[in-house]
């Protein structure tokens, strides 16, 4: 089982296909920020290597829901979480 939060902006994340954040404008918004890696593939390495492809923002930081909060401000959006609760 497992709980997923969302950078949305839509009244409930469920829904953010009515007010969709789209790839080329969180490509922007990364590209500037040093912080922030964009990959097409995200691997991981241990006793196996698994590589999933898509399209990846990656960052390493000590609070992901402060960084979560600030990406969404920026993009005019919320943090939500699967239950619709804000943080």
């Amino acid at each position: 089982m497992s709980y997923d939060i969302h950078i949305t902006r839509a009244d409930h994340w469920t829904e953010s296909t009515e007010s969709p954040i789209s790839l080329d404008e969180l490509k922007v918004l990364f590209s500037a920020k040093n912080d922030f890696e964009y990959s097409n593939t995200f691997s991981i390495s241990g006793p196996i290597q698994i590589s999933i492809n898509g399209d990846f923002f990656i960052w390493k930081v000590d609070d992901v829901m402060d960084k979560m909060k600030e990406i969404a401000k920026e993009l005019n959006a919320k943090v939500q979480g699967d239950e619709g609760e804000l943080y």
